[in-house]
């Protein structure tokens, strides 16, 4: 018979994300520290380490320990992005790839826009181009689909 054994890390890393450095209230952000301590006891109870983190994930250029609660540190998004991707520049790199996705994105929105506008054109329009208001108040049936 075999046990499983899995090997405990020395110390936990416990989060409160934040998307920019200035998305959060007094109250919320003594909300996400109460909320750290309360997870870090049930952990330190076990007898384990746990370190107590707020990460910006855009924003804040380094890691400081929180003002109001020493303890915590407030983790710079570069550094936390690293630590979690194992990248050392991967922020940099997902907001390159996300610019460009962007820009792919748009292009296909502006398509959808204009077939949609030619779809609305065929079926609302008169033969101006104009909206026929009679057609918009009564559209045409929508065809019914069959099953397979």
């Amino acid at each position: 018979m075999s046990t499983c054994s899995w090997n405990e890390p020395a110390s936990y890393e416990l989060y409160a994300i934040q998307s920019a450095p200035n998305t959060k209230s007094a109250g919320g952000a003594k909300a996400d520290r109460d909320a750290l301590r309360a997870a870090a006891g049930a952990l330190r109870a076990s007898r384990r380490t746990v370190e107590l983190n707020v990460a910006v994930l855009s924003g804040r250029r380094q890691s400081t320990p929180m003002r109001a609660d020493p303890s915590i540190m407030h983790v710079g998004s570069d550094d936390f992005w690293e630590r979690v991707s194992g990248v050392p520049d991967f922020r940099a790199r997902l907001l390159r790839a996300t610019t460009l996705l962007s820009e792919l994105l748009r292009g296909r929105a502006q398509s959808e826009v204009d077939r949609i506008h030619a779809e609305a054109e065929a079926a609302f329009g008169d033969e101006r181009g104009n909206l026929d208001l009679v057609k918009l108040a009564y559209p045409p049936p929508a065809g019914r689909k069959r099953r397979s």
